[in-house]
């Protein structure tokens, strides 16, 4: 099957994610004479769920939150929940080479609306902002796909990924943050830098305030639609302007990449940065799905 984005891909600034993580089940074992082992500790998961098909008037209409008490989806596919509960690291590792086995039905749109028990409620506001910072929302997605949709799956070492590596050039010129100082209202990242968007009318830009690499690489990652990794030894926070340039014959006025693209960061003037961007291979792994069925009703 052709994987397209689960999740239909803006024009713009992408704001998605990181490392794979599954919460591990902990098996207690008692050694004392007589003792028997302990059962196995219970998965995560949310205390009530709701999954209905989404209002077929509706559909384009997308959107998905984790909220303080849970988790509230709108026209979202069984196939983006799928790559959301097990590839955090975003659209860039959301491929047809990470996903082997699903049926055609997994296109379908749902709405979902998920609640927290109580008891849970305090760690699950400790959660992070994105995707890579929240361990417990993906184990309760995981959870609901197994009892809701009987979900059976096990992880494999795919085939290598076409990816991009970011590397220094001879004459970096980089804008150190200045500490202390507000940056302006935009996008919170995982690694704590702030990325603002560019206003429509705009020429299109990446603009972001007291970035990592690691900031720089995210955002860079979705709109190539590859992974991008990070070499450059680079370990401060930076302010980064790095303007889109379009094709010359290009009519479309936001910073847009054509997935068939072979060099989709070329677009990016990261000359301007000094870093230049050097093609790799990226291991990767695919989820084989053994067997999942339609959500049961509510």
């Amino acid at each position: 099957m052709k994987l397209a984005d689960p999740i239909r891909r803006p024009n713009g600034i992408a704001t998605l994610l990181a490392f794979f993580a599954v919460i591990p089940l902990a098996v207690a074992q008692n050694t004392s004479p007589g003792a028997s082992a302990t059962t196995p500790a219970k998965p995560l998961a949310f205390d009530v769920v709701s999954i209905r098909p989404s209002d077929p008037s509706a559909h384009g209409k997308i959107s998905w939150v984790t909220t303080p008490d849970g988790y509230r989806v709108i026209g979202q596919s069984m196939l983006a929940t799928i790559m959301l509960a097990y590839f955090p690291q975003g659209y860039a590792y959301w491929s047809k080479d990470n996903l082997s086995g699903a049926p055609k039905w997994l296109s379908e749109q749902y709405d979902i609306n998920a609640r927290v028990s109580d008891a849970d409620l305090a760690e699950w506001q400790k959660q992070g902002s994105a995707l890579n910072k929240k361990p417990m929302f993906r184990a309760m997605l995981q959870t609901m796909l197994a009892e809701r949709c009987h979900l059976a799956a096990h992880m494999v070492r795919g085939p290598l990924h076409s990816g991009w590596a970011l590397e220094l050039g001879k004459h970096p010129h980089l804008t150190e943050s200045k500490p202390g100082e507000e940056p302006p209202p935009g996008v919170k990242l995982s690694d704590g830098g702030v990325m603002v968007p560019y206003q429509p009318g705009d020429k299109p830009r990446l603009t972001m305030y007291e970035g990592s690499m690691a900031d720089l690489t995210f955002a860079l990652s979705g709109f190539a639609g590859h992974p991008v990794e990070d070499r450059t030894g680079l370990t401060g926070r930076y302010d980064f302007v790095v303007d889109w340039i379009p094709d010359s014959d290009s009519k479309v006025s936001v910073a847009y990449t054509d997935p068939n693209d072979p060099d989709p960061l070329s677009h990016w003037n990261l000359d301007a940065l000094g870093i230049r961007v050097v093609p790799i291979k990226v291991p990767t792994d695919t989820l084989v799905i053994d067997h999942i069925e339609k959500p049961s009703e509510n």
